[in-house]
């Protein structure tokens, strides 16, 4: 699959993964005994995924370099999103576009339902994700965020905000996406207006920027996958064993 170009997203600080992240960026935490960023790229070999960019950041020294380094020199002030567009002349619409997060490792399976989507733009869905949630914290509510979408067709029609109850929250977006060769002209065309319109743009999330492209009539649609994935924001996810692994 030579039309596929992927960024995993490896510029932030990790200060809740602290002492791990002192001297190296989120994605290489060792998790059983591999980095988080390997796990990753093994998943894409096995669909013969090459063309892997990463973007950093915090300690971009650390990253290996047999994969192309784009560095968001401002991440200390800056968030996701604007770590995403420093490589955006990397973004060409003769490939699909698929987003990492760099501190979540999945499933084949995961990767596998991502590619065989064609959405415009296809986010990858947890919709057991409170089997998870509960092995991770106390209150499920506290760092989920609202996602819901038209359960016939998986059109999303809002993500990323705060939940006031459960019923708000029909998955949850695991920081995994593909944008459609289609639509990535359209999808940095957004950007620029984001920009524009975004009064903190630099400070934005990832989800508020699908959200805006959502409010725009932009075609987003959710891949629902059963867990199989995790995410590494502090020292106790380090610490739960995966079923699945």
């Amino acid at each position: 699959m030579e039309n596929v170009k992927i960024f995993i997203l490896c510029a932030g600080e990790g200060k809740r993964l602290r002492p791990y992240t002192e001297h190296q960026p989120k994605c290489l935490v060792s998790y059983l005994g591999k980095p988080l960023l390997q796990y990753q790229v093994e998943v894409f070999e096995q669909f013969n995924l090459k063309n892997i960019t990463l973007i950093g950041g915090y300690r971009n020294d650390a990253l290996p370099r047999q994969y192309p380094v784009v560095v968001n020199n401002e991440f200390a002030i800056t968030n996701m999103l604007y770590s995403l567009f420093c490589a955006e002349e990397h973004m060409t619409d003769d490939s699909d576009v698929i987003i990492s997060y760099g501190d979540i490792i999945y499933h084949a399976s995961v990767l596998e339902k991502l590619l065989q989507s064609k959405d415009p733009c296809s986010v990858v869905t947890d919709i057991d994700w409170r089997r998870y949630w509960q092995e991770r914290m106390e209150d499920p509510l506290k760092d989920a965020e609202t996602f819901r979408w038209d359960t016939q067709t998986h059109r999303i029609f809002e993500l990323g905000k705060k939940p006031k109850t459960l019923e708000d929250i029909q998955g949850q977006y695991i920081g995994l996406f593909k944008v459609s060769s289609t639509h990535v002209k359209a999808f940095k065309q957004h950007y620029e207006m984001f920009k524009s319109s975004y009064l903190n743009y630099r400070n934005a999330y990832m989800t508020d920027f699908l959200q805006y492209l959502i409010e725009q009539d932009f075609p987003v649609f959710g891949v629902p996958i059963r867990n199989h994935w995790a995410e590494f924001d502090t020292v106790n996810d380090l610490k739960i064993k995966l079923a699945w692994m």
